[in-house]
């Protein structure tokens, strides 16, 4: 019996965090830390993920891999990777890969994957500003795993099923004079749907609009507005601050909920590794480490 309310609570958690690679906001440790601050930053490869607009201003190419179990739960894994790199004639391109997954003692109780294509556009560029467009098409595919059945343990369950959607992603991203920077992005801007007829859910549309200033030199802060439909909107805020050349440290802020991140980045040669975490309310904080390797 307490093996099947287990069993019943783990669903229910999967259940509520369906659907996390089109709802995701924290992709690497940097904006995990910042509190999901950053669309209006550039940030590597990791543009791919929190505004494809930031995939056009990329000098240096780049692989980025990061992992993290939500909320501290090992049974909720997210891990991610991607690599962006330019080509003439065609501005920055960028894959990216995605997996969560919800298991509980060896079995798989729901899957969910993504695999996205993502470009950068540059649309204007001068001494004192740029502007840069961005999007990204996302298969997203959800495995619904099995029922618990009559032993609880779900070896005797029934197959839920699987369904496909494809996402759109558009982003924008605006710079004057090197220390002010304005971004947005749009996720789902399509309104693609999982499953089929009556039974279909809406994949969440999400609205990100934010601005990036550096006062100093060394030192960014970050401040944003998020919304899904029907849902609150959200306040972010983060700073970022380079102590020496190859150390970050960041912190950032967040409401509905309150949540407060912090992070650091360390930086040798061609190798970026970062990490950071982000509390919760109530749930255990969500931890992230990342990697990021550059190259010309």
């Amino acid at each position: 019996m307490i093996r099947a309310k287990v069993i019943l609570l783990i669903l229910v958690l999967s259940v509520s965090f369906a659907q996390v690679t089109s709802e995701h906001l924290y992709y690497g440790a940097s904006s995990l830390g910042m509190a999901g601050s950053d669309v209006a930053c550039q940030g590597g490869a990791w543009a791919i993920f929190n505004n494809p607009a930031g995939l056009a201003g990329q000098e240096r190419n780049s692989v980025v891999l990061g992992s993290e179990s939500l909320y501290g739960l090992s049974y909720f894994k997210h891990t991610l990777a991607g690599f962006q790199i330019g080509l003439p004639f065609v501005g920055t391109i960028g894959i990216s890969v995605e997996d969560f997954s919800t298991d509980y003692k060896s079995r798989s109780l729901a899957h969910e994957t993504a695999t996205g294509f993502y470009q950068g556009i540059t649309l204007q560029a001068d001494r004192n500003s740029t502007l840069f467009f961005g999007y990204g098409i996302r298969l997203q595919m959800v495995d619904y795993g099995q029922s618990a059945g009559p032993s609880g343990d779900g070896s005797d369950g029934r197959d839920l099923g699987s369904h496909q959607a494809v996402g759109l992603d558009v982003g924008l991203l605006a710079s004057l004079r090197e220390r002010i920077r304005f971004g947005a992005k749009v996720t789902n801007i399509n309104h693609p749907q999982l499953g089929e007829a009556n039974a279909a859910v809406d994949l969440p549309r999400r609205i990100q609009i934010g601005m990036a200033y550096s006062p100093y030199d060394l030192v960014w802060t970050t401040a944003a507005l998020s919304r899904s439909m029907e849902y609150p909107t959200q306040i972010h805020a983060g700073m970022d601050y380079e102590i020496l050349p190859s150390l970050h440290l960041r912190a950032g802020v967040q409401s509905n909920p309150n949540r407060f991140g912090a992070g650091f980045s360390l930086k040798w040669e061609i190798l970026h590794i970062d990490y950071g975490f982000l509390t919760h309310p109530v749930l255990p904080l969500t931890q992230q480490l990342s990697l990021e390797i550059q190259w010309l």
